[in-house]
Parts: C-alpha cells; sequence; structure tokens
C-alpha cells in the first residue's frame, strides 16, 4: 500500500502538467493516473462502502487500469454482488480484485480491475468473473473529480452499446 500512495503525488502532478488545450495527453495520464489517485481514496474515512448499493443497473463498464474497457453484467446471489466481465483481458493480466466506483450521489460509475492485492481491511462487496477467474469486489463512493478528468471518461456509455 505504501507503494501505491507514495505515487499519489507523482500522479497528481501529471494530471496537472498535461497540456489542456490537448486532450489526448491529459486521457493518457488521467488513464494512468487516475486509477492511482483511487486507491489513495480509501485513505479517506467515510469513502470506503462497507456493504453493496442496494441499487445497481443490469449492465456497467468495467476498466482494466491502463487498459481496455470491457461490458460488464451485475448480479447478485446470496454473498453479495456479481460483476461479470464480457470479453477476456489481455493474455498476462491476472486480475487481483475489482473496485466498483460510486460517485457522491451513490450512482453506479464503472469497475476498476486492478492486478495487485485488494486494498487490506476493505470490506467485500462480492466477486468479478473474468477469464474464468473469480477475484474480489471492493468499493468506494468519491467525487469522481478527484480522480478522473472530465474530458475522458474511464467508465464511458458508448462500451454498452
Amino acid at each position: 500500500m505504501r507503494a501505491s500512495l507514495a505515487a499519489i503525488p507523482l500522479a497528481a502532478l501529471l494530471i496537472s502538467a498535461c497540456d489542456k488545450s490537448h486532450p489526448g495527453a491529459a486521457c493518457g495520464f488521467s488513464t494512468l493516473a487516475g486509477p492511482t489517485l483511487l486507491l489513495g481514496e480509501f485513505e479517506r474515512p467515510g469513502q470506503t462502502l462497507s456493504e453493496a448499493p442496494a441499487s445497481l443497473p443490469e449492465r456497467l463498464v468495467a476498466r482494466l487500469v491502463a487498459g481496455p474497457a470491457y461490458p460488464a453484467i451485475i448480479g447478485r446471489n446470496k454473498d453479495g454482488l456479481l460483476v461479470g466481465v464480457d470479453g477476456p483481458l489481455p493474455a498476462r493480466v491476472i486480475p487481483g480484485f475489482g473496485v466498483l466506483v460510486l460517485d457522491q450521489a451513490g450512482k453506479a460509475r464503472g469497475v476498476f480491475l486492478y492486478e495487485s492485492r485488494p486494498i487490506k481491511g476493505a470490506p467485500t462487496l462480492g466477486t468479478v468473473n473474468v477469464n474464468s477467474r473469480s477475484v474480489p469486489l471492493i468499493g468506494i463512493q468519491l467525487d469522481p473529480s478527484r480522480i478522473e478528468d472530465a474530458r475522458c471518461p474511464f467508465f464511458p456509455d458508448s462500451v454498452l452499446r
């Protein structure tokens, strides 16, 4: 966890240093820095979800950190939420956990897929099924502008069409 927290100041600097007239560069930096910043948000009190939201859409976008976005189907079972990612991840990617991201109003934005171990102490909300693997799902509720450039959303609706 310390390594990811140490990267937060660097990531914030990279995002702020982007030339705003070229959103492509800003989006590239945001794609790398935003998910790192998100992990740091678990340190803020009151943002980590302790239970699954009562209401979620049937479909969301799941995004591999610094990688492609995929459609995902949302369900429930006796153990909590089930997120089924529709599409194979790149061959060498081994997912470690997923993070359900909610905005401040409680609207589900999407799910990030990380290749590392889950945040220690974060309650498990369910599982993410991808590439014939099941990995833990944790969740967070935050102001998306803290981690995302509005010009290049992490979870574009176009993925679900």
